[in-house]
């Protein structure tokens, strides 16, 4: 018997669900017995004992058909002693790409875009394909669509077994009756909690502490019907200010949870499940919301996440709809509660751009990849004289300024910090005509602002300025400058800082298109 042990990770329900998606997986490519540990929640509302009574550890596994052989002989534990099994120490799912069966050239474009400039590449060495017992540690925090890069073939069992993955029937069945008592219903998902005041939040990355109702209900509106029932789940209070919008629009509006516990027959059901507990609660929350007609959840929210998952695995749509643009920023584009794409590629998230770091691509919302293909996007085709001039072609000129691979494996330029450096490129334009000038780069929130130039010898010169594209390695799509006039024969190309202060970016390239 080969076995695989890893870790949960340490949070709440959705988080922890998580983990298990990439235990599973794991267990299932290496066709091992999974042995977790470590799978635990902990609690945030106090249990409902009789005096003297210990609360049970709270854990999700029995919640869940486990597609795959697994035994709970360290279930709870917090940490193990496996002596007898190979150690496979990895950094964490959520800033990395795993590999079966070697890693793919760095420069192939497929494996480019799945990887989307994340760090680190993890693969199976040969002693570890190999070993009877191998245990893999590190934190198990991502969503699996991101995770794995995987053929075709292996890819569509693997969707095939999430799909299997999948709640016991007796939360099934009294989730459907939940959702039958509502009769035709549209679902929100509101994240408040500490998504007010935490990180995120506090550097302004995320909206949650200034949103209002009033917007969310514009958003809202552009979807939902105001006559139809809205279930609204919400780790908020009724109460709170930004609800009173949302309950003036909308005719009937039921908070989940609050009905979960005060409406007699649904708590009658409720009360005899197998288990009735918190975790319970948010996996009927989940599943409930996940049968509304239209549903719309809060970015960042791994419980948002999983409900998306759940409404693509069943059928019921491929849409992921927000209430709310968490970004203003010309990188995204929102509409109609829907995150549009702004930039091609073979995944969403080469399509779909957030000022964010590749990391954050791992859990603050799941792909149409989690159960199928990404969807088509009619590939535009580029009019014919387009030009794109990548860094590796470019001349370098300045103090420390160079061509390099940055920490996702793609190739740029960087370490631009002479505020006199440039780069050029020397370009032969086939015919004259006016040309869209657009510019790729990365760069985090602290070089944003700063201005820059692109000028072409004899033809002029377009000026432009850093937006913040959520990191060194998190590439901007391609971002247009305006338009030149440029005539036809050998010209040079020059980007430059502007105002005397470095252009602190990494450069992926330009790119000269062919205006009607």
């Amino acid at each position: 018997m080969r076995r695989l042990f890893i870790p949960g990770y340490y949070c709440g329900f959705s988080n922890n669900k998580m983990s298990l998606d990439i235990a599973v997986v794991l267990a299932h490519l290496t066709d091992r017995v999974l042995v977790p540990y470590r799978f635990r929640l902990p609690r945030r509302l106090p249990a409902d004992l009789e005096p003297g009574d210990v609360p049970a550890p709270l854990q999700i596994l029995d919640l869940f058909d486990i597609p795959v052989p697994w035994s709970d002989e360290c279930l709870l534990k917090t940490w193990i002693s496996a002596p007898h099994a190979l150690p496979c120490a990895w950094s964490s799912v959520f800033e990395s790409v795993f590999c079966l069966g070697g890693t793919p050239p760095p420069d192939a474009l497929d494996f480019q875009s799945f990887r989307n400039g994340r760090r680190y590449v993890h693969v199976f060495s040969q002693e570890q394909e190999e070993a009877l017992d191998l245990h893999v540690s590190t934190h198990t925090l991502g969503h699996y669509s991101y995770f794995f890069y995987l053929d075709e073939m292996r890819r569509r069992q693997v969707i095939d077994l999430m799909k299997r993955l999948r709640p016991k029937r007796p939360y099934l069945q009294v989730a459907d009756r939940i959702a039958t008592t509502f009769g035709r219903f549209n679902a929100i998902h509101l994240r408040r909690g500490d998504f007010v005041k935490n990180e995120l939040a506090r550097r302004r990355i995320s909206r949650a502490a200034s949103i209002g109702g009033d917007e969310i209900v514009g958003h809202l509106a552009t979807r939902m019907g105001r006559e139809d029932t809205i279930l609204i789940c919400t780790d908020g209070a009724p109460g709170d200010e930004i609800f009173a919008p949302i309950r003036e629009y909308f005719r009937r509006t039921v908070f989940l949870d609050r009905w979960c516990g005060e409406d007699a027959t649904t708590r009658a059901l409720i009360s005899g499940l197998p288990r009735d507990d918190e975790a319970v609660q948010v996996l009927l929350t989940q599943l409930v919301a996940s049968r509304a007609n239209v549903f719309a959840g809060t970015m960042f929210s791994t419980f948002t996440a999983l409900i998306h998952r759940m409404r693509g695995q069943a059928g019921r749509t491929s849409d992921f709809l927000y209430c709310y643009d968490d970004f203003q920023s010309p990188l995204v584009r929102f509409e109609r509660c829907e995150f549009l794409p702004v930039d091609e590629g073979p995944y969403t998230w080469s399509r779909i751009r957030y000022p964010v770091s590749p990391d954050a691509y791992s859990w603050l919302r799941e792909w149409p990849e989690s159960f199928g293909m990404a969807p088509a996007s009619p590939k535009k085709p580029r009019p014919s004289g387009t030009l794109e001039l990548l860094a590796d072609a470019a001349a370098v000129h300045g103090n420390g300024i160079r061509h390099l691979e940055d920490h996702g494996g793609q190739r740029v330029i960087g370490d631009w910090f002479d505020p006199g450096g440039f780069v050029t490129w020397d370009i032969a334009v086939p015919a004259s005509g006016t040309y869209s000038i657009e510019i790729r780069y990365g760069a985090p929130g602290e070089a944003s602002g700063s201005r820059f130039g692109v000028r072409i010898d004899g033809d002029g010169e377009l000026l432009g300025r850093v937006w913040n594209t959520g990191g060194w390695t998190s590439r901007s799509p391609w971002l247009p400058l305006g338009r030149l006039r440029i005539s036809a024969g050998h010209r040079t190309l020059a980007v430059h800082s502007i105002d005397d202060v470095a252009l602190a970016v990494n450069l992926h390239g330009v790119r000269l298109v062919p205006t009607s």
